[in-house]
């Protein structure tokens, strides 16, 4: 019951989107391409009739037809109140260039001069491993 109520709520959300009218289109798209390719030949062909808009198949017809009684149905329902119209105007700018100055080269210092060296030597012998604990 719980795998059921998933997929009804996902084919509303489908329906509601009108997701249904592109996966129509996409099959009927798909089904010219086979079609005009076949008929002429060649897929480059059969691509550019499915695609130019002078040779609509049946089911596209009646998915364009759909989708304009549709918005005509969601224009007659929507209420009349007034929209302020927003208007987005673009425009091109420069970008500023930053140049920076080359700077010296850095020297790393590889030692510490804080560090004083050891001057005397080791002890020789050296320590042995005390055996008395």
């Amino acid at each position: 019951m719980p795998r059921l109520s998933q997929i009804l709520v996902v084919a509303a959300l489908v329906v509601s989107i009108g997701l249904h009218w592109a996966v129509l289109q996409s099959a009927a798209w798909v089904g010219m391409a086979v079609a005009y390719s076949v008929e002429k030949g060649s897929l480059s062909e059969g691509l550019s009739d499915t695609f130019d808009g002078d040779h609509p198949c049946p089911l596209c017809k009646a998915v364009k037809q759909g989708q304009d009684s549709e918005s005509k149905s969601q224009n007659d329902q929507a209420p009349t109140t007034k929209t302020k119209e927003v208007k987005l105007t673009l425009a091109l700018v420069t970008v500023p260039k930053f140049v920076f100055s080359p700077s010296a080269p850095q020297h790393w210092i590889m030692t510490s001069s804080d560090l004083k060296t050891r001057r005397e030597e080791p002890v020789t012998p050296p320590p042995q491993r005390s055996t008395h604990i």
